[in-house]
């Protein structure tokens, strides 16, 4: 079957956000007194939206009331520091024109607040056209929910077995099986690529050169 389209996560597929997210986090934590953490633990935090984020980093016993305004908080403080340190994984912008070259459709899904998605997305890659930017959002539930994929592959207009996802972490490959699409993890990201291999993607992809490869075989 061809691949006709690709839908990619963002936070360690396309952008290494760690550090930018680690430090706003942080600077939250330190704000109310919580614990404040090293860059490596929250590769661990990360992935599952905003309020999961801040949950993890202080702890599960502490209430709604309290992590919903931490999560503020957090809007506040990373939007000031998102492109800190956060830029490209090597190869990715040259990966996403020449897919737009070979006419492959780009998307965008994360978990990541829709806000940022598109701001970041927009400012790290302005010359390319994407049919769809997706970040996390209340009519949408977040991965591996198939919702957001299978409406990006409908807005695409492309057959969820013509497309393939890209991402780090579990979550993009269990939600590429349950849409019928292929599934590529990525060994730069926050998960560890053993971990990935489990889950039984159609490929591992150790550089952007190696995405392109296996897409160019497909098609």
């Amino acid at each position: 079957m061809n691949i006709k389209g690709v839908i990619f996560d963002l936070d360690g597929t396309l952008l290494d956000t760690i550090a930018d997210l680690a430090y706003s986090v942080n600077n939250v934590l330190a704000r109310y007194g919580y614990y404040q953490h090293p860059v490596e633990a929250y590769m661990h935090f990360i992935g599952d939206g905003m309020q999961m984020l801040i949950t993890r980093a202080v702890g599960e016993n502490v209430s709604d009331e309290t992590i919903a305004h931490l999560v503020s908080e957090l809007k506040e403080e990373y939007a000031k520091n998102w492109k800190r340190q956060t830029k490209p994984y090597p190869g990715m912008h040259k990966l996403l024109q020449l897919l737009s070259h070979k006419k492959i459709k780009i998307s965008v899904f994360s978990n990541k607040a829709h806000e940022f998605t598109i701001t970041m997305v927009t400012h790290y890659f302005p010359d390319i056209t994407f049919d769809v930017i997706l970040g996390l959002q209340d009519s949408i539930p977040r991965k591996p929910d198939p919702y957001g994929a299978l409406f990006i592959a409908r807005s695409m207009g492309i057959e969820p077995s013509k497309i393939a996802m890209i991402g780090d972490s579990a979550t993009d490959i269990q939600m590429a099986h349950t849409c019928g699409m292929y599934s590529i993890g990525v060994s730069w990201g926050y998960r560890p690529v053993t971990l990935l291999a489990q889950l039984n993607p159609h490929y591992i992809a150790y550089s952007a050169a190696d995405i392109l490869d296996f897409i160019t075989l497909e098609i």
